[in-house]
């Protein structure tokens, strides 16, 4: 049997295994460490931008609460300027010198900039993220969405309203001054007619015809009460209507002729009579809802922003 030898130091096989076997477990718990360390740091960076995620969803929730309340604070102010425009249009109606029944409408009055918001988040702000029983809560949220219906609403029920009045009132006023100018034209013709074929007695119903067509008509345009229609009615047809009333059975053929225009003047005083009162009743009923609007919008918010917010 041969004996080799080898220089160097003298391999021991066994010591190897274990040398080795401890650099692997080395290496592994090496790779452990690092990998519990970036699962570590992974984790918590997530945890931090979810934080992060959550503070901007917070900031973001109150900035748009901020906005919303800030939109119905704008409707309301524009409410109350609404409402005088409306009591002033009422004066207005009243006044018999004034032949404008429109009414302003402000188109700042709308609640475009509210329904641009997403309509869920609005639900949110107002039932998801805030404590309270959802019965009360949806209420609230339904009632100021009403609001905003009504609002729209407002506004274009109005401008048709005015297009309405306008028409008629335009109508009754040309019929009265029609009728008026006629009126006064047939009193010219009456004198003509008298000039040209005069008579020995005192012709009684021209002198009261001409001293009310032409003398006290006169008379209302010098001292700026000719556009008053309520004075040249009073003043003007309603002796005219009673000398006819006073002569039921005349055969005059000039009082057949100033009827047909005397009826029209009735008529169409009557006429703007009643629609100064719808008109004026209108705006005053349209002014008591916009205030109720008002207070059921603030009454809503009042009770949204008492509630505790949820942070979900």
């Amino acid at each position: 049997m041969d004996i080799i030898f080898q220089s160097g130091d003298f391999y021991n096989a066994t010591s190897s295994i274990w040398s080795n076997l401890i650099i692997i477990i080395s290496a592994l718990l090496g790779a452990l460490i690092s990998g519990f360390i970036a699962i570590w740091i992974f984790m918590k960076g997530l945890r931090i931008e979810k934080e992060k995620k959550k503070d901007e969803y917070i900031s973001e929730r109150i900035d748009l609460e901020e906005y919303f309340f800030n939109n119905i604070d704008s409707i309301s102010s524009f409410i109350d300027r609404q409402v005088d425009e409306i009591s002033k249009c009422s004066k207005r109606v009243e006044d018999w010198n004034n032949k404008d029944f429109t009414l302003s409408v402000f188109p700042e009055l709308t609640a475009k900039d509210a329904w641009a918001i997403n309509q869920e988040r609005i639900f949110k702000i107002f039932v998801t993220n805030r404590e309270g029983t959802p019965k009360e809560k949806s209420s609230d949220f339904v009632n100021v969405r009403n609001c905003f219906y009504y609002i729209d609403d407002f506004k274009t029920s109005q401008n048709e309203l005015n297009k309405e009045v306008s028409q008629r009132l335009y109508e009754n006023i040309k019929l009265w001054n029609d009728s008026l100018n006629k009126l006064t034209k047939l009193s010219n013709e009456f004198v003509c007619a008298y000039n040209s074929k005069p008579i020995e007695e005192n012709d009684q119903f021209l002198k009261f015809y001409t001293d009310l067509m032409v003398n006290k008509q006169s008379q209302l345009i010098k001292e700026n009460k000719s556009q008053n229609m309520s004075i040249v009615f009073n003043e003007l047809i309603e002796p005219l209507k009673q000398y006819m009333k006073d002569n039921p059975n005349s055969m005059d053929k000039r009082i057949l002729a100033i009827n047909e225009p005397l009826l029209n003047l009735q008529n169409a005083y009557i006429q703007i009579i009643s629609l100064r009162y719808e008109r004026r009743k209108k705006a005053l009923e349209s002014g008591r809802r916009l205030l109720a609007v008002k207070r059921i919008l603030q009454d809503c918010i009042s009770s949204t922003k008492e509630r505790k917010k949820i942070y979900l």
